[in-house]
């Protein structure tokens, strides 16, 4: 699939301009949905800065600089995930300390040092003080990105010293062309599951459309089953450690929003958009728990998103989605429906 840019140009056209009048914010802050390019255009950013090419081609792609940053090898481009000793997804004061650390020497090769946090959210409340200072006024020649889906996890602290830049969905219509000119498959179908995001287009590219599918019937299925079957499930879809099994809880959780988005549709007087061999499901769902009712489940999904970015006990955090969607169904009756 094609690697280039789709949607949010204007957003990178404003960063190249600062970029060349060298009047980045210190501290950036990109945040939007997860797959809508933030962490990418973090990567591009500090390519265009420090590419060795002629100003009027960077990045060029092809120098020193843009190859070690391509393959995340350049000293000073940092770039700084979750902590791999804790056994919850965060990054931890030890990290924010060595960072610290790091900063006090001077840059080996860049125009411009950057230090990319992704996610930026799950940093621990002392990570993120010990770093605010350093946030506000940085070392000589250094830029901050925090990349984050779920700004308002970060503390007021951080978001006051920051550049807020939020990336928007990708219209439905220009990804299903990107995705086409890429000869993708199935590209309506996947343009319209990505929900604006590029990345997340990739991902359902990789996966087919069969597994989202298959994941949407497994989910209806355990709704409708006793409560030993929906623990069993969460048991099993989570076994292992999360490299095994995040991919195939967010394709569940992917199919679920897609349910509820038809719900919503039909709810407000429009018709299925993606689940018209589901249709029957939709359409019990949409009369009997109207708009409120099934925004009151989108939620429960957007919890659950958000849970699972934070903690490694996927069983645990599966266990709540489940408990909670039948809860809500359930004040209904509507397991018959399913």
């Amino acid at each position: 699939m094609s690697i280039d840019f789709i949607g949010n140009e204007n957003i990178r056209s404003k960063l190249r301009a600062l970029a060349d009048a060298e009047r980045l914010h210190p501290c950036l802050l990109f945040e939007g949905p997860a797959g809508i390019g933030k962490g990418t255009t973090a990567l591009w950013l500090a390519k265009v800065v420090n590419c060795d090419a002629d100003e009027q081609v960077r990045p060029c792609g092809v120098c020193w600089s843009c190859r070690q940053i391509e393959k995340g090898q350049h000293p000073d481009i940092l770039q700084i995930q979750p902590d791999e000793t804790k056994a919850t997804r965060v990054i931890s004061v030890k990290q924010s300390r060595e960072l610290i650390g790091q900063l006090a020497l001077q840059p080996f090769h860049a125009r411009r040092r950057f230090v990319i946090i992704d996610p930026a959210d799950v940093m621990t409340p002392e990570a993120a003080n010990a770093l605010l200072k350093t946030f506000e006024d940085p070392p000589k020649a250094t830029s901050f990105i925090l990349v984050t889906s779920a700004s308002a996890s970060l503390l007021s602290t951080v978001r006051s010293r920051s550049q807020r830049i939020r990336f928007a969905p990708v219209e439905a219509s220009s990804l299903q062309a990107w995705l086409e000119a890429s000869g993708v498959a199935d590209a309506a179908v996947l343009a319209n599951l990505a929900e604006g995001c590029p990345g997340r287009a990739r991902t359902l590219e990789l996966d087919g459309a069969d597994k989202w599918r298959a994941a949407r019937d497994q989910l209806l299925d355990v709704l409708g089953a006793d409560t030993a079957a929906q623990f069993k499930f969460a048991e099993t879809m989570c076994r292992g450690d999360r490299s095994k099994w995040q991919a195939k809880v967010d394709t569940l959780l992917d199919a679920t929003s897609c349910l509820l988005r038809d719900a919503l549709s039909v709810s407000a007087g429009g018709s299925i958009l993606y689940n018209t061999d589901r249709a029957e499901v939709i359409h019990v769902w949409a009369e009997t728990l109207g708009p409120r009712g099934v925004a009151g489940l989108v939620q429960v999904v957007a919890d659950t998103r958000d849970r699972l970015h934070r903690y490694v006990n996927g069983r645990l955090v599966l266990d709540t989605f489940i408990s909670r969607f039948v809860q809500l169904l359930d004040k209904e009756h509507l397991h018959a429906s399913i």
